[in-house]
């Protein structure tokens, strides 16, 4: 990927999705400070997806770091995407003292999707509690920004598998769900950010 051109990479993108289906571009990811081939990659993503309307999912490093998030929009956006298409990922591993719901807030009101994409489980990188995962989402409902809020697991081995005793694919379900349950958060918000928001995300038409 380092030694294709940018062109190259974007008909290699429109190619693959359409052969093998794709239903979104993800997950795109940038280190703490993005690297040319990493611009590269996002502006080939951002080109592909004018070419074929699949969204975005990003990947910010789980290290928390709010500078990504902007960075990546900027980026995308710059190559002509309506950041409604994208959700920007790993939000949920900003650090507290970093503020995270500022920079949910900003996220959010710039059209993009805020990804709390590390539900469910313990992650290797990142030490966020899950009781401020929930207080996470809880703000965001209170600024009144629940139409851009996405959950998921950011699951990727085998470990974390039932079978091999880790939480399964259902995690964000089982174990996050109740307690935002448990929070009093209301079963009309938990409905569009686990059913509604997901549709709006994943409904694209193909450019004719």
């Amino acid at each position: 990927m380092a030694e294709m051109s940018e062109d190259e990479l974007v008909e290699e993108l429109v190619a693959d999705a359409a052969a093998q289906r794709w239903g979104a571009f993800g997950e795109i990811a940038s280190s703490l400070e993005m690297r040319p081939d990493e611009r590269k990659v996002h502006r080939a993503v951002a080109r592909a997806h004018l070419r074929t309307g699949l969204p975005i999912f990003t990947h910010t490093p789980h290290e928390s770091c709010p500078s990504c998030a902007m960075e990546q929009m900027d980026v995308i956006e710059g190559a002509g995407v309506d950041l409604s298409h994208v959700v920007i990922g790993h939000m949920a591993t900003i650090k507290p003292e970093h503020d995270p719901l500022a920079t949910h807030t900003a996220v959010a009101r710039r059209g993009a999707f805020v990804g709390l994409d590390t539900l469910g489980h313990e992650m290797g990188r990142s030490d966020i509690p899950a009781a401020d995962k929930v207080r996470m989402v809880q703000d965001l409902l209170d600024a009144g920004l629940e139409d851009h809020v996405l959950l998921s697991s950011d699951q990727g081995n085998v470990r974390q598998f039932k079978r091999y005793y880790g939480h399964g694919w259902a995690s964000v379900l089982m174990q996050f769900v109740p307690k935002l349950r448990y929070a009093g958060v209301p079963e009309e918000a938990i409905r569009k950010i686990l059913v509604d928001n997901p549709r709006r995300f994943l409904a694209f038409v193909p450019p004719a």
